[in-house]
């Protein structure tokens, strides 16, 4: 009888053993090693302000601008006169950009004889690509007097996001 139970017990023994062998050949480990990158880039910016037209007699000032803003100073001697900013928007990125809000306002207590208007904006800007938009100053041509107020101030926000693949 104790023989019998050695041999169950080689037996087992044996079994576990080819179990053990049989389950290594079977089961295979994989190691996966991933990286992403990020490779897109946005950079969209202002690159340029320029007066393209100034009425005789006024003066444009020497526009500047930064990646964000721009600033110029307008100055109009008469009922009439104008002063037009051409402001160039570009898309420097890889990231294709589109408009998603403009909003100009003129401050509050500014005087009426200056009126502020823009031209449109393109509403999508491919990466590379760019636009212009205009900024027209005008002292209102039937304006029958000389305001105490000489100047109006025009604060503007202009807004581009990715643009969503569709």
């Amino acid at each position: 009888m104790r023989k019998n139970k050695i041999i169950i017990l080689i037996v087992f023994l044996t079994t576990i053993i080819l179990m053990a062998v049989g389950y290594s050949k079977f089961a295979t480990d994989f190691t996966i090693d991933g990286i992403a990158e990020i490779t897109g880039e946005w950079d969209v910016r202002i690159t340029n302000i320029t007066a393209t037209h100034v009425a005789k007699g006024c003066d444009a000032g020497t526009p500047t601008f930064t990646k964000d803003s721009v600033n110029f100073s307008a100055k109009l001697n008469k009922p009439g006169d104008e002063i037009i900013y051409e402001v160039t928007i570009q898309n420097l990125g890889t990231i294709d950009a589109k408009l998603q809000s403009i909003i100009f306002t003129e401050q509050i207590g500014g005087i009426e004889e200056i009126n502020y208007t823009t031209s449109e904006l393109k509403q999508e800007l491919e990466a590379g690509d760019s636009t212009t938009f205009n900024i027209i100053v005008t002292y209102v041509k039937d304006t029958e007097n000389i305001p105490s107020e000489k100047t109006k101030t025009l604060v503007g926000k202009i807004q581009y996001v990715q643009k969503e693949d569709s």
